[in-house]
């Protein structure tokens, strides 16, 4: 038999059953985001390298932070210039992920492929998926008992890149990412400059030691992690110069605002809905790598401006007479530049935190202790805090030492009567920072009581 004939039939094949599978998880009220895929490559095994012939230019983001929203960003903004993207939006990052978002979207040729990519899975889709971009965030540890240290994450990229033909955009804030500089790509780097938000010293950092040398690293300042101006005297390894960054960053209305500057323009007083100093990394690049690809940059601020990314990462439900945000927290930086966030909000305000230790949050929850919570401290108008979750007394713990009156703490390890108190409290705005397997089953549960208030 004509082995084309054969690859076609099982191509259709592996389609068709994926949609059915998806169109199943729907009307029962499932996610359809990774099982269609996963079913679809067990048929098609070469799913993505279809994938990869049919979108025109390919660019991947990876890195442990800021992946869906850098991701998301990227496809809001070249949605405006291109009509057939094909991206995996909801974070679904690895093989049966991207593989899902095709079968959602079936074409013959797509004008770009924006995908983002786990870690864990960088090896696996690399030799499927042929990038004309790769977009490095940062590395933290994530996942330990997935990943083991974050020196062995590193390598794994740094090692899977090397061989191949493409143009890197580097967070040159981020020493374990700006490494990547040896490997004599063409490389765009990205960062943010010193400003009223950095520090001197940062008790929760990824590294201490110079990646090229292993010699102690010294920081003029940190911007959060190990982010920063750094210098290692023995080598001179120390922030490459940037192509793009942002400067003179304030807090204003619940948001950031900043200034973009490029080797031509500056570009003032562009704002972003979302906070934390985290999310202005994910802007600049977002706008790095539209920039690189000939979008114009008034384009490019404007869709960053009008970004409304849902799904749990720094999303606004209204209810009633407050507002509910959700947010993702799943590793310690995460945690501790989530509550740094926070200490900026001066409203009226109660946390809920669920804690859960399935396997894909990481079954090690130890992450917790090595978050920066002494920001609890800083607070104001902090009326509760409640625990919940698979290790809800754990996270109460933490909690507890770090000097949050134990009155204020209440843990019930039912998420949605959790859910209910928190939202009900008297309070102008109640935060929910759930882990990773946590975020959907919450932003549905939030979503019911707004539609039943």
């Amino acid at each position: 038999m004509d082995m084309n004939l054969i690859k076609k039939f099982r191509l259709s094949l592996s389609v068709i059953t994926g949609k059915l599978v998806r169109f199943g998880l729907k009307t029962t009220g499932r996610s359809a985001t990774a099982l269609p895929g996963n079913i679809a490559l067990r048929i098609e095994p070469d799913l993505l390298k279809v994938v990869n012939k049919r979108c025109k230019k390919k660019v991947i983001v990876t890195g442990t932070n800021g992946k869906t929203t850098t991701n998301n960003l990227i496809a809001h903004i070249l949605g405006g210039d291109f009509k057939n993207i094909l991206s995996n939006l909801r974070g679904a990052n690895m093989p049966q992920g991207i593989a899902s978002s095709f079968i959602e979207n079936p074409k013959d040729e797509y004008d770009w492929g924006i995908f983002e990519v786990d870690e864990g899975s960088f090896i696996s889709i690399m030799r499927d998926i042929e990038p004309d971009y790769i977009v490095v965030t940062n590395f933290f540890r994530d996942q330990l008992d997935r990943y083991g240290e974050i020196e062995n994450t590193v390598s794994m990229v740094y090692e899977t890149i090397k061989p191949i033909n493409t143009s890197l955009i580097l967070n040159a804030d981020d020493p374990l990412v700006s490494k990547f500089k040896n490997l004599n790509k063409n490389n765009i780097f990205y960062g943010i400059k010193k400003n009223k938000f950095s520090s001197n010293d940062e008790k929760v950092v990824e590294t201490r030691n110079c990646p090229s040398c292993n010699s102690y690293i010294d920081y003029e300042y940190f911007n959060y992690g190990q982010l920063g101006s750094y210098n290692c005297k023995e080598c001179g390894f120390k922030n490459p110069s940037y192509d793009y960054y942002i400067e003179n960053i304030n807090y204003k209305d619940n948001k950031y605002c900043f200034d973009i500057n490029t080797d031509k323009d500056t570009f003032k007083d562009t704002c972003f809905e979302y906070e934390g100093i985290y999310n202005i990394y994910n802007c600049c690049a977002a706008f790095t790598f539209s920039s690189e690809i000939g979008i114009e940059p008034s384009k490019i601020i404007d869709r960053m401006e009008n970004f409304d990314y849902k799904l749990g990462r720094m999303e606004e439900i209204k209810f009633r007479d407050k507002i509910i945000k959700i947010v993702l927290t799943k590793n310690p930086i995460g945690l501790t530049e989530v509550i740094k966030s926070i200490s900026h909000d001066k409203r009226k305000k109660a946390i809920l935190f669920i804690l859960n230790d399935n396997p894909a949050d990481g079954q090690d929850i130890s992450w917790i202790w090595d978050a920066g919570l002494s920001k609890f401290k800083n607070i104001e108008n902090l009326k509760k805090i409640y625990c919940s979750g698979k290790r809800a007394e754990d996270i109460a713990l933490r909690i507890e030492y770090a000097h949050v009156p134990t009155e204020i703490i209440k843990i019930d390890d039912n998420m949605h009567e959790s859910i209910k108190e928190a939202v009900q409290e008297d309070v102008e705005i109640a935060y929910i920072l759930p882990t990773y397997t946590a975020v959907f089953e919450t932003r549905d549960m939030v979503l019911n009581l707004t539609h039943s208030k």
